[in-house]
């Protein structure tokens, strides 16, 4: 209940000599008799989500669901006439009024109500049509909905004024039901703000399925009691969605599907619509719930205010389902019909020491070979393994790397550089990446009869030099010929896929990078 300390005593103290001074006259004159009525009109509020920005963590509910307050009417598709108002005065008399509803400039307000002076409570704020259909309703103080959106509800104290009118300001809204299939999800329209739901589902694809669901460090690992069947399961993961000045705008103790485990159903997400407002524009972030309990931003999407998840429609929100459907990593080769396909999740370190060697044999005079040590940190599952040698391939025709040294490296996965925020090289990201993956899986049959050179010619004329001109080298390649022809090759599960590994400085010669020293290009399998 808002408290008006002051304005208490400053009235109560009024009020005071009022009574002293009356009594010298007559001590049977009432109160109410003694002091002029003032005017009170109620504004009937529209809900601005941008109070969000101040307003940080939001309350928890006790369930997935939103909750169903009786005192909320369903929304009904009428023009509203006038209020029902009761009040609490300052006699600790309740009495209910019905006030007729103007609008002024957009804003809707209830006719004047002259009250006297003194210290009140709106126990109940309701509003219906000309009929007596209750269409609206002000939600109680400490009710969930109340608390998320900072609404001004009841119970509402406010103190009318002895020289002045009182413009009271008050919050209502309603709810329509949303029946989403069978999993009994809601949304809301606040007076003139809708509340719009949409909803998401993932899975994960991924040869370490196993270690997903036994990994234990740390952080509590979400995917340890979770239901799975090989390597295609739910993804467990969070929304957050904020809307065109940076704010949030759904409840973010409520935008995880991580209590049931992603399995069952989908992730339903709530966000305000201003209605006068044509064109809204929200951002959504999809968060990957990860092994040991972190979560890894994997997309970041936009939708307009017209974004609804309506089953039946094929215009809504996520297709004729009603459900935004979005995978990591590709489970066929024919294609899925997901919303949205993101590029596998491969368990990369971040760091290590490398030496290399060139085996300078008949058909592998471009091989170079890598061995790894001290490496940091080691992901889960380790995909590099420490000491073993692994053959690489260069990913630039005319910088060098000499043998003779050993060096610090950075590693970054080809399949991580559209992740937002991600710390994939600049100078790569135009990179034919799509055939240069479909060429890591397609080559060690043809190396095994032409050579690994030919498969470095290859590589280098997918490339091509600074100004995008292919490699001489590989002009005649059929190889290379034929990873052209797939731009937007994605590894499956089983596939192999490119991992850069990019010297940051020499450990046992010159401290410096005075020159560039040649990327390679590391095949696992993801």
């Amino acid at each position: 209940m808002k408290k008006l300390d002051f304005l208490k005593i400053v009235i109560g103290l009024f009020l005071g000599l009022v009574i002293f001074s009356c009594n010298k006259d007559d001590s049977n004159l009432i109160l109410s008799e003694q002091l002029e009525k003032q005017e009170v009109v109620f504004n009937v509020n529209d809900f601005l989500p941008q109070k969000l920005s101040s307003k940080g963590l939001f309350s928890a509910k006790d369930n997935g669901d939103s909750p169903n307050d009786e005192s909320v009417p369903n929304c009904v598709d009428m023009e509203p006439g006038y209020v029902d108002v009761t009040i609490i005065g300052p006699d600790q008399i309740t009495t209910t009024y019905m006030l007729n509803l103007v609008t002024l400039a957009n804003k809707t307000e209830t006719e004047v109500l002259k009250l006297t002076p003194g210290v009140y409570i709106v126990t109940d704020f309701v509003v219906r049509a000309a009929d007596g259909t209750l269409l609206w309703a002000s939600p109680r103080e400490g009710s969930y909905y109340e608390q998320l959106w900072d609404l001004t509800g009841v119970d509402l104290e406010f103190v009318v004024p002895v020289f002045d009118k009182l413009r009271v300001e008050i919050d209502v809204l309603c709810y329509r039901p949303y029946d989403y299939e069978n999993f009994g999800f809601v949304w809301f329209k606040y007076a003139v703000t809708e509340i719009h739901t949409v909803c998401f589902y993932g899975d994960i694809c991924t040869k370490f399925f196993e270690e997903w669901h036994t990994y234990q460090g740390d952080l509590r690992n979400p995917y340890l009691l979770q239901t799975f069947m090989g390597y295609d399961f739910p993804a467990i993961f969070k929304v957050i969605v904020r809307n065109a000045a940076g704010a949030i705008v759904n409840d973010v103790d409520q935008n995880s599907n991580a209590e049931y485990f992603g399995i069952g159903q989908p992730l339903c997400i709530e966000y305000p619509d201003q209605v006068e407002i044509d064109g809204e524009i929200f951002t959504f972030e999809i968060w990957l719930a990860m092994p040991d309990g972190t979560f890894m931003q994997i997309y970041e999407g936009t939708f307009d205010d017209t974004a609804m998840a309506e089953v039946g429609n094929p215009e809504s929100f996520g297709g004729t389902d009603g459900v935004f459907d979005f995978v990591v990593g590709n489970c066929s080769y024919d294609g899925n019909d997901a919303n949205l396909e993101l590029l596998p999740w491969i368990p990369i370190p971040e760091s290590a020491d490398m030496s290399i060697f060139a085996p300078g044999e008949p058909l592998s005079e471009e091989l170079i070979v890598a061995t790894f040590t001290n490496i940091l940190p080691m992901p889960i599952p380790g995909i590099i393994e420490e000491g073993v040698p692994y053959n690489t391939l260069c990913g630039e025709e005319f910088i060098t790397i000499n043998p003779a040294f050993d060096y610090r490296v950075m590693f970054y996965s080809s399949m991580d550089r559209e992740l937002p925020g991600s710390n994939f090289p600049a100078e790569y990201l135009d990179y034919p990446w799509g055939s240069i993956n479909w060429l890591a899986n397609n080559c060690e049959t043809v190396a095994a009869v032409e050579g690994w050179d030919y498969v470095q010619f290859a590589l280098w004329y997918l490339i091509g030099d600074a100004t995008g001109v292919p490699s001489v080298r590989g002009q005649n390649n059929a190889l290379a010929q034929e990873a052209a022809l797939h731009p937007n090759f994605i590894p499956t599960v089983g596939d192999y896929a490119c991992v850069l590994v990019k010297p940051v400085a020499i450990l046992n010669g010159p401290r410096a990078l005075e020159d560039p020293i040649q990327l390679l290009l590391l095949r696992v399998d993801p």
